[in-house]
């Protein structure tokens, strides 16, 4: 009877060791998570503050340098700018604020007309599914319109003279529509204001 208890007690102990053990690897395990956990956000903020800037411009040209800079807005977290690549590529990109300062989304462009005829549509581009742009001469007395939506009509008059003489943009304006579902089909029209007559248009 004594050798089976003291059977019984052996196992009972070797049980209780088992159970240290498992209790010690468990521990080591969330200690070993613990630490990866912190060296990579360490190391995300530390990269994240590296590719941050104080201001939405300094971002853009911290991804290229020699663009002329065109701003369309900066509301809160969220800045959009259009810009003129190589004197003939117009292009935009988004840039946001995060916690460190702000971040330039990537930057698209397509070629523009090298005699600058844009009495009426010619062409557009895109941004994504939610961004469509162009160029148009007469902005003042022209509206665009997608369906029910009226594009924003930005007069580059407002850049330096110096500017508006290098890369040929005298006399024109950017228009672009926005939209927080996709762009993706209707018909872009160029409106008279005075007349209401259809100038030209465009199928998406």
């Amino acid at each position: 009877m004594k050798r089976d208890i003291d059977f019984y007690g052996k196992i009972m102990v070797n049980n209780r060791g088992v159970q240290m053990k498992k209790g010690t690897l468990n521990k080591n395990t969330v200690i070993a998570f613990a630490v990866i956990a912190i060296f990579i956000t360490v190391i995300w903020f530390v990269s994240d503050k590296s590719i941050s800037y104080p201001e939405p411009q300094e971002a853009i040209f911290a991804v290229e340098k020699d663009l002329a800079l065109i701003p369309a807005y900066k509301i809160n977290s969220n800045a959009l700018f259009f810009f003129i690549k190589d004197k003939n590529n117009l292009g935009a990109t988004y840039v946001r604020k995060g916690l460190w300062g702000w971040k330039a989304d990537f930057l698209a462009w397509g070629p523009m007309d090298n005699k600058r005829n844009y009495e009426k549509l010619n062409g557009y581009q895109g941004y994504g599914e939610n961004l469509l742009f162009g160029l148009i001469k007469d902005g003042d007395d022209r509206l665009l319109q997608l369906d029910d939506k009226n594009a924003t009509i930005l007069n580059l008059e407002m850049l330096p003279a110096e500017v508006l003489e290098e890369y040929q943009l005298k006399g024109l304006y950017i228009w672009y529509f926005e939209s927080d579902t996709a762009l993706e089909e209707g018909t872009i029209k160029l409106i008279n204001k005075s007349t209401e007559e259809v100038l030209d248009e465009i199928d998406l």
